[in-house]
């Protein structure tokens, strides 16, 4: 169902010419289309929404530090390297919220670059979301964007009352799109076109401003964790129109069907959203078709933090029982916990094990009744370590989680839950390795849970510290 999905949305987006669609200067259907298609997807295919439905009753204390780093923005200069990271941090050991995609690639550049981060408030990203940002953070030199999402606010306000036919305009290009988009896949789209007119009024409305910014810090080279979030569209379109290279950081796996943003039809048009360069895990976890990249422009140079991760706990710590990890996500969350649930029933009587479900950062907040059992413990701490959880389980359950390929760095028996969404992806690339099932039910874990031959997994690269460094100082000098 998702595979008939995928290729209809990319037949669809081609014959109805949305890619030639300006406003602006801006060709609007790049920023929309993930949005839009994520959404069809989860009707399609009965997923849950990828935020819960209620706002986080956590905020963020206002710091005198926040509003340095806000301000920080509209004055610094002369930088060599930009990062575009995301705000979902996670706490370590010494007390900091560090970025895994970007802080460490950043120590192992920093001594011969001039490093800036770049942060989105996490309540511009998450809709359920009162944090601004978790601190204090690991990176050094960062500049909260905070301030450009009021300045947006502000224009968004002024553009509404007083650009009145320009805002028609715009609302009748999109609504003409999502007539075409609904009668085509018969899903009702109203809510998220209105996200997605919002993305887009914010790439119009902020141009000039984002303009300013590069001019003044006057980049080398963009990295970063790349999604479809505005910010990082205006940047990249920037960055296009300067001929400054653009290097994704890879953050999730890549597989024939998904992530949406990297996958194109046509191959050969250029799209000015898009990295120019992927820093990959590994050949077996980036999927390359439908993805515009040039071949040559990709590096797989393995995954930093996840290397440190298992240097970290190369020992096991000693457990009193044997502990199942179940790693959920955000839109099957309800599917994967009543397998726990039902799990954990067929083993009340059995004190060897314990059922521990880890909740996707996104998914907290959500509860579920059927977890509610004495042999389950539920990880909803976003500070949580999952690396620690994974060196120190006997095994991993999921669909189609990254989390999963790394519980395989640490050699782990994974059992992958048969489901008509993801399932098949995850096959195509773990194939029925030694030591990865995959069940349809709860039983088929019980059965196999003494099994003790395990697989030696490579997925990944290996790491090279100074490999980074060189590949980074090669696309700067092309």
């Amino acid at each position: 169902m998702k595979n008939n999905l995928f290729n209809t949305f990319l037949e669809f987006e081609e014959k109805n010419h949305l890619f030639d669609i300006e406003f602006k200067g801006f060709k609007i259907w790049e920023i929309m289309r993930t949005y839009i298609y994520i959404d069809i997807e989860m009707y399609e295919n009965k997923l849950q929404p990828l935020f819960p439905q209620e706002k986080s009753k956590k905020s963020s204390k206002r710091k005198i530090s926040n509003l340095r780093k806000i301000l920080k923005v509209f004055f610094i200069k002369n930088q060599d390297l930009i990062f575009l990271n995301n705000p979902r941090r996670v706490k370590q050991n010494d007390g900091k919220y560090y970025c895994i995609y970007t802080d460490l690639l950043i120590d192992e550049l920093k001594d011969e670059f001039k490093c800036l981060t770049l942060e989105d408030p996490y309540w511009a990203l998450s809709p359920t979301m009162n944090i601004g940002h978790l601190e204090p953070v690991k990176t050094e030199n960062i500049g909260y964007l905070d301030g450009l999402e009021i300045i947006f606010n502000l224009k968004k306000k002024y553009f509404k009352n007083f650009k009145k036919q320009e805002y028609k305009q715009l609302k009748k290009i999109i609504y003409d799109i999502e007539l075409k988009v609904e009668k085509k896949f018969k899903v009702d789209l109203t809510n998220i076109f209105q996200v997605a007119f919002d993305k887009v009024l914010y790439l119009v409305l902020l141009k000039k401003n984002y303009d300013k910014l590069i001019s003044r810090l006057n980049p080398q080279a963009i990295l970063e964790f790349y999604d479809v979030f505005p910010s990082k569209i205006i940047v990249n379109k920037i960055a296009k129109e300067r001929n400054i290279p653009i290097i994704e950081i890879q953050h999730g796996i890549v597989t024939s069907k998904n992530p949406i943003f990297l996958k194109y039809l046509n191959q050969e048009r250029c799209y000015d959203c898009l990295p120019d360069y992927v820093l990959a895990y590994g050949e077996k976890l980036l999927n390359t078709s439908y993805m515009p990249i040039k071949k040559e422009n990709i590096y797989y140079l393995g995954n930093l933090f996840l290397e440190y991760k298992k240097n970290k706990y190369q020992v096991k710590i000693a457990n009193s029982k044997k502990i199942i990890l179940f790693i959920s996500q955000s839109n099957l969350g309800q599917y994967i916990s009543q397998f726990a649930g039902e799990l954990a029933t067929l083993l009340k009587d059995n004190e060897e094990y314990e059922i521990i479900y880890k909740m996707h950062p996104y998914e907290i907040g959500t509860n579920y009744e059927c977890l509610n059992k004495s042999n389950i413990k539920i990880v909803t701490n976003k500070e949580c370590d999952l690396y620690k959880l994974l060196a120190n389980c006997v095994a991993q359950v999921g669909i189609y989680s990254t989390g999963l390929y790394e519980g395989l760095a640490f050699n782990l028996k994974t059992f992958i839950i048969n489901h008509h969404y993801g399932t098949q992806e995850i096959k195509e690339i773990l194939k029925e390795g030694k030591g990865i099932y995959y069940v349809d039910k709860p039983k088929d874990i019980l059965y196999k849970l003494d099994i003790k031959n395990i697989g030696q997994y490579k997925y990944w690269a290996k790491v090279d510290k100074k490999l980074f460094k060189l590949k980074i100082k090669e696309i700067i000098d092309k």
